[in-house]
């Protein structure tokens, strides 16, 4: 008998799909990514081909893989998939999409159902039901608007699935979906019940059995069929996970298993995140089940993070051409560096980070970004830091929803590409009093999908193992003599939104 030693994690994001193929202690000993688009074909919307995008790329990716690693297909115990979420394609009885899938919140098609939705069941119903409010996010507005715009499509729809749910079928056979993913889409799923939401169904129009059964991202769901064994060179019968969020495997792979846990992840997109041991409701925030049946998350991502700091590097900075063309030369440590050079609160210059407007700790798409303070003795040094210090502001008011909904985190995980920075992380640390544990690497998503296979394969004994998979680069600790001034920064910082809401709308 071949012997499992190995764990596939593939994870299909917005615009990139990866994978990884690890051993049973999370060594990995093949990668693969590649690009794709999305498609915009009108103003506000954003789609992706589920046959062509999400499972043409899990295939892709696994072959590439397997080739790759030279591993034979018996010898992995199982296979997990995330995906970008919450996501939407209606399917037939065959499970062919009706349409192409529509993206979690950045299609923006469906703001007259929004308002239709809100009316009927009310926004405070949605929140206490679901833990969140009715956005360009949610699920339920998205489905209206196929029925009221695509009443073909709507009539012949047997299954509303999401990506994750759409892969697992085509692996297995099977039209089930995680409570993770399909909770963060808010209504129509539960948060309350489990289960989805009879009054939502009611106003969309749907039946109960037109949405897949609801299991749990560690459960034994089945194996892959003949056809997708053939289509992905997997081997057949071997065990496949529920395929669930990428903000879920992402989590699980910085280790963030257990209540009062959180973590703080230095992306494109800035996102906080706090294990709970119950649904907590904070307004503005985002709630979701997690991997596991007795935890929830809550927080949510910033629209902008590294983002800010790459619109810096392409649009201000300046480098002499003999430090760009040295070989080790890294724009964005030398900006760190420069930055480090600047007394915290940038002589008085304060920024808000919403260059592109903003969903956590509130949803205002209207907000802009501000630098205000602006002196003739500031430059671009004292720009740049401001930036860090207004990402730092904003984890650092999302913590306070958190906190006032009285819940406090015990611990700090950090991650991302921004960790490389020793002042940013510092920064963070030191406007909003965390101590934060830097990872080396979690390499993220695929990584926590590997895992949950591991854990449904019975081949990994315990949540607990993740931690045997991470390394530690570093603590940062945050310093008690830089609280008085972030203190007072901060209430500014807080008031320049209040104070310039308006005006920025208007724009």
């Amino acid at each position: 008998m071949t012997q499992q030693t190995y764990l596939m994690g593939i994870d299909i994001g917005t615009t990139t799909s990866k994978g990884v193929l690890v051993t049973l202690q999370g060594k990995i000993v093949a990668s693969a990514g590649f690009e794709h688009d999305i498609s915009s074909p009108f103003l506000g919307w954003a789609e992706h081909d589920a046959q062509q995008v999400w499972w043409g790329d899990f295939v892709r990716v696994c072959r590439e893989l397997l080739q790759y690693s030279g591993v034979n297909p018996k010898e992995i115990a199982a296979v997990s998939c995330s995906t970008l979420y919450p996501t939407l394609v209606p399917v037939d009885r065959r499970g062919v999409p009706l349409r192409p899938g529509i993206l979690y919140g950045i299609d923006r098609r469906a703001t007259v159902e929004i308002e239709i939705l809100t009316k009927q069941l009310t926004e405070a119903y949605c929140i206490q039901t679901s833990g969140n409010g009715l956005t360009t996010q949610s699920i339920a507005p998205k489905i209206l608007w196929i029925k009221n715009h695509e009443s073909d499509v709507f009539n012949e729809t047997y299954k509303y699935l999401n990506a994750s749910a759409y892969i697992t079928y085509c692996l297995t056979g099977k039209f089930v979906i995680d409570h993770g993913s399909a909770s963060l889409g808010g209504v129509p799923y539960s948060v309350k019940a489990s289960g989805w939401d009879d009054p939502t169904l009611e106003a969309c129009g749907i039946r109960r059995d037109q949405l897949p059964e609801l299991v749990w991202a560690d459960e034994n769901i089945g194996c892959i069929s003949k056809e997708a064994a053939l289509e992905t060179g997997l081997a057949e019968g071997t065990i496949v996970a529920p395929g669930t969020g990428d903000h879920v495997t992402e989590s699980l792979s910085q280790g963030y298993i257990q209540s009062g846990a959180a973590s703080v992840s230095y992306g494109t997109t800035f996102g906080m995140d706090v294990c709970t041991d119950r649904p907590l409701i904070c307004p503005g925030l985002s709630l979701c089940r997690s991997c596991f049946q007795d935890i929830y998350m809550v927080g949510g991502g910033m629209l902008n993070g590294c983002s800010l700091t790459r619109w810096f590097r392409d649009n201000l900075a300046s480098f002499d051409e003999a430090v760009k063309n040295a070989e080790d030369f890294d724009p964005y440590m030398r900006l760190n560096g420069e930055a480090g050079t600047i007394e915290a609160g940038c002589n008085g210059l304060i920024a808000l980070p919403y260059f592109s407007g903003e969903k956590i700790p509130f949803f205002d798409a209207s907000a802009k970004g501000v630098l205000f303070g602006l002196r003739l003795q500031h430059t671009k040094k004292h720009i740049y830091r401001a930036l860090l210090e207004s990402v730092a502001f904003s984890v650092r008011h999302t913590l306070e929803c958190v906190q006032e909904a009285g819940y406090s985190p015990k611990q700090v995980i950090a991650t991302g590409g921004g960790t490389k920075s020793d002042v940013w992380t510092k920064i963070v640390s030191d406007v909003t009093g965390l101590r934060q544990q830097v990872l080396k690497q979690s390499h993220g998503s695929p990584m926590g999908a590997a895992f949950l296979g591991g854990l449904v394969a019975g081949v990994i004994e315990g949540r607990n193992k993740i931690l045997d998979w991470n390394e530690l680069d570093r603590w940062v600790e945050p310093s008690p003599e830089a609280k008085p001034l972030y203190d007072r920064y901060y209430k500014i910082y807080r008031e320049l939104y209040s104070n310039t809401k308006a005006l920025m709308q208007l724009l």
